[in-house]
């Protein structure tokens, strides 16, 4: 894990050096509905997330984050289930390219993909690392002035914290909604 979140500080230190410009840092929340094998045993995810982009080109951005969500029982007795007896709490660390068709600055919708390492845990002994994947739709709020303004990120996602696995781990994908806070780090326009 430490060589995990080394390698991607390092990354994010080489963005930052060679982009020449427009970086941001962000933080948000969420809450997710599990879908495909935990609907049965959770009804909600919720998730915290870091995220550090940049914004320089105009139409793509690259950007990277770590994500932790925490999957809670449903209120019942028993477990529908007996295969899953063990609620995950999952970490993706993820690249994602996100995609303005308009030109960010004028309509500031996206849509955006990505994927990376995740790293799930439970009381069980079926694998932990998986391939996570993302499809994001999302909308920036006060992204008038990208060198210097905060802005807000409003996102719907679906995510498969674990495409590839060890095939003895349950499926776990949700649909989630997120909200961030983005500061800019400088750069000119």
């Amino acid at each position: 894990m430490k060589k995990v979140l080394l390698s991607m500080l390092l990354c994010m230190w080489f963005m930052s050096q060679t982009t020449n410009g427009q970086t941001f840092v962000g933080l948000g929340l969420g809450a997710a509905m599990p879908q495909t094998q935990f609907p049965e045993q959770s009804d909600l995810g919720l998730h915290g997330e870091f995220q550090y982009g940049v914004h320089k080109f105009c139409n793509m951005w690259p950007v990277f984050t770590v994500n932790y969500g925490y999957y809670g029982p449903i209120d019942s007795l028993e477990y529908t289930n007996p295969r899953i007896y063990s609620l995950p709490n999952v970490i993706n660390v993820q690249a994602n390219v996100r995609w303005f068709p308009w030109d960010a600055p004028n309509v500031p919708f996206y849509l955006s993909m990505g994927t990376g390492l995740s790293i799930i845990t439970g009381d069980d002994e079926e694998g932990k690392i998986g391939l996570p994947g993302t499809l994001e739709a999302g909308y920036l709020f006060n992204y008038e002035n990208p060198c210097c303004d905060w802005f807000i990120t409003l996102s719907a996602r679906y995510t498969t914290n674990n495409m590839l696995r060890d095939l003895d781990r349950p499926h776990l994908s949700g649909l989630s909604g997120m909200l961030h806070l983005n500061i800019p780090l400088g750069g000119g326009k």
